[in-house]
């Protein structure tokens, strides 16, 4: 599993001793100081003995302030000023498209940045490519065209690997389309097809970008927030449609945030796709006029 070489030697043992099936299943490894030892598999929070069994929390292996430090390490290669940046957002995000939580205590620097005093959480979200996990999507866009999409989940449910399977399908279909993947966090890799990526912007400037100089036919970005509104209504107004996703278990749910409720009201969205029961894909069209 690529993901090990973040992680301390102590706790490879642990992981390798889990049934096979079980492995493939981790979408998440969550340290916390002093705390059990927990993976995230199927959408349950799961602690490991140090046989590398499922087990109670009180019978869990405990991690310690040496297994954080030799994770950060391992993830920022020893260098944690050069991730100083991404830290004090509170994650890190690797090369191969795995991202990393991090919580603990802040402080304020003289120069009013925040900064971490003391790591007390890590949590590796495993990065996954499931080329056919959108199918439903691209087979709905082959009959009835392109239109500005929301993909909704809880939180690690499945919307960034969905996203990047729209993304590959969409770029490397027998009629490929023009796809513009604007990617602030450097998450949405996949294989090689006709799109073109921006990183390391955040995403409405991605967004701005990609519609003025690329000409695609679709953009995507995980995780749309308000200050995205602008960008997106500009992209609109030029046809670009826009494939995105947000936090949220349901369409009515996502509705009660002004910004989604606006924007789908404005006709940037109207098809819904919520991902639940084992990342099972379910689509709904959603119209909303200016005044409901």
């Amino acid at each position: 599993m690529s993901y090990f070489q973040y992680l301390p030697a102590r706790l490879l043992p642990i992981l390798n001793a889990l049934p096979p099936d079980l492995l493939r299943a981790v979408t998440e490894v969550r340290l916390r100081k002093d705390g059990p030892f927990c993976i995230t598999a199927g959408g349950r929070t799961i602690p490991l003995s140090d046989r590398g069994t499922p087990c109670s929390p009180e019978h869990a292996l405990k991690n310690t302030a040496a297994d954080l430090s030799a994770t950060l390490a391992k993830q920022t290669g020893g260098s944690l000023y050069a991730y100083e940046d991404s830290l004090s957002q509170g994650f890190l995000t690797l090369p191969d498209g795995c991202r990393a939580g991090i919580a603990g205590d802040f402080v304020r620097t003289p120069d009013g940045r925040n900064a971490f005093r003391d790591v007390s959480s890590v949590n590796l979200r495993v990065a996954r490519f499931f080329p056919r996990f959108a199918r439903p999507l691209t087979d709905y866009y082959a009959e009835h065209g392109l239109c500005g999409t929301l993909v909704l989940s809880l939180p690690a449910g499945g919307k960034t690997t969905f996203l990047k399977s729209a993304a590959w399908l969409l770029s490397s279909s027998a009629r490929p389309y023009r796809v513009g993947i604007a990617d602030e966090r450097d998450e949405l890799l996949i294989p090689p097809g006709t799109y073109d990526r921006v990183t390391g912007l955040p995403k409405a400037r991605a967004i701005e970008l990609l519609t003025r100089t690329m000409s695609p036919e679709l953009i995507v970005c995980d995780e749309l927030c308000a200050d995205d509104e602008r960008a997106v209504l500009s992209a609109q107004n030029t046809g670009v449609a826009l494939l995105a996703s947000v936090h949220a278990s349901s369409p009515e749910q996502a509705l009660r945030r002004p910004f989604v409720r606006s924007l789908t009201s404005c006709g940037v969205f109207s098809l819904f796709v919520t991902l639940e029961n084992g990342f099972c894909p379910k689509l709904k069209t959603i119209l909303l006029t200016p005044n409901s």
